[in-house]
């Protein structure tokens, strides 16, 4: 699938084109209203903008991650409290930033230019990534960071483990279930990286610290605010408790057929939780979480390997929960998911994807895996790996890898000696 440079601009811009049009076909539904802010992330930004900090009611808080309410906070001040249409264009762009990246990520590792361009297509057109678009939430900027870093990571060596680290770190201040994805890569750079085992290392370490990086000053600030450094959220004892816990394991594991824990016992246990752990500060309450969590883990482990499984099946599923969703979409996505899953199946048996820089695809996809096995999860979740898997699947389909970016390759080589 090579294509001489023209056709190859040619082709991107048809596909960047086609990521426009998807995306504005979905965010044309409410161009004209509010959009969904299930987290709260507008307030947040709303406090920055006025100049009152990362605040929520009032009070600081680190219960969400500050990078979206930080990118958000410059819309907020320019265009009003409910900048609907700022935040739709942010997201465009940022969905084309993220088509563009995965292009860029499959010409550092070799692949031909036609196969870049179909990793770029399945990014321009997958439903998971699309929807949220429309939503006021992180997935949209986490999948532009993951792929970023994986573009880094691509590149030459010392810079790869210096900008991939970077590209962690913000991810991490993002949506911190991406973080695990830093430590395997640091492993696997340490197992299947460039150079000898001092100098691999020596990059592993690198690439660690420079994840730490842009962390430290978040730690910082809670340092102050708390009393204790929290590098992330205090919110990830709430969703180990909210996916670990006797009411969800009695009415979604040993419930009907596709239950979906909604409604009045959902309610009351958050209300239950909200009145033990009120008087708590943020990491107090958020340790006292991860303790239910652990203790009901421990109580009924064979039900946590259950729902371990089951959040996994939700997390990896053809199509979003049939609760939620009509059948038509559902259909849809579960048609378009199918070829999707088995390109990437191909792709996962291929050789060259276990090695470097390649193997840094399914080292994210394996650890955002691994979190969501435990914490809890839906579809939506993997949307910020998308690009990845696109790179796995659309490289299923290439004999070898070629057509390389000859600058790329030349600075690796100069790097190396």
């Amino acid at each position: 699938m090579d294509l001489s440079p023209g056709r190859s601009r040619l082709g991107l811009a048809a596909v960047l084109a086609l990521a426009v049009v998807s995306r504005l076909a979905v965010m044309a539904t409410v161009a004209g209203g509010s959009l969904e802010d299930p987290d709260n992330y507008l307030p947040l930004a709303r406090s920055l903008a006025d100049g009152r900090g990362f605040c929520f009611k009032g009070r600081p808080t680190a219960y969400r991650p500050p990078l979206y309410p930080l990118v958000l906070a410059p819309l907020v001040r320019a265009f009003g409290p409910e900048p609907t249409r700022a935040i739709l264009g942010l997201h465009l762009a940022l969905g084309l930033g993220t088509v563009a990246l995965t292009f860029a990520t499959a010409r550092r590792w070799g692949l031909s230019p036609g196969i870049g361009l179909v990793a770029a297509a399945i990014v321009a057109c997958d439903p998971v990534l699309i929807v949220q678009g429309r939503e006021v939430m992180t997935e949209t900027l986490a999948a532009f960071l993951l792929t970023a870093t994986l573009a880094a990571l691509a590149g030459p060596p010392n810079q790869g483990a210096v900008l991939g680290g970077l590209g962690f770190g913000f991810s991490g201040l993002c949506r911190p279930s991406t973080l695990p994805a830093s430590a395997l890569t640091a492993l696997v750079l340490m197992v299947r990286g460039p150079g000898s085992w001092r100098t691999r290392l020596g990059r592993a370490l690198m690439l660690v610290v420079m994840t730490a990086l842009p962390l430290a000053p978040w730690a910082w600030r809670n340092a102050v605010l708390f009393g204790e450094a929290v590098w992330t959220t205090t919110h990830g004892g709430y969703t180990l408790a909210l996916a670990n816990n006797p009411v969800y394991y009695d009415e979604v594991l040993h419930g009907p057929p596709g239950a979906v824990w909604s409604g009045a016992n959902q309610q009351a246990w958050w209300q239950a939780n909200n009145l033990a752990n009120g008087g708590l500060t943020e990491p107090k309450a958020d340790r006292a979480l991860r303790a239910d969590a652990l203790r009901t883990i421990t109580a009924r482990p064979r039900d946590f390997v259950d729902a371990s499984l089951a959040r996994l099946g939700r997390f990896w599923a053809l199509a979003p929960s049939g609760a939620v969703y009509p059948w038509k979409v559902r259909l849809a996505v579960a048609v378009w998911t199918m070829p999707f899953w088995l390109a990437l199946g191909f792709g996962l048996l291929r050789a060259d994807f276990w090695r470097w820089p390649k193997v840094t695809a399914p080292a994210v996809v394996i650890a955002l895996s691994i979190v969501h096995a435990v914490f809890w999860t839906d579809m939506r979740m993997r949307a910020p790996i998308v690009p990845a898997l696109a790179l796995i699947a659309a490289g299923a389909m290439s004999s070898r890898g070629r057509s390389p970016d000859p600058k790329m390759v030349s600075r690796n080589n100069l790097e190396e000696k």
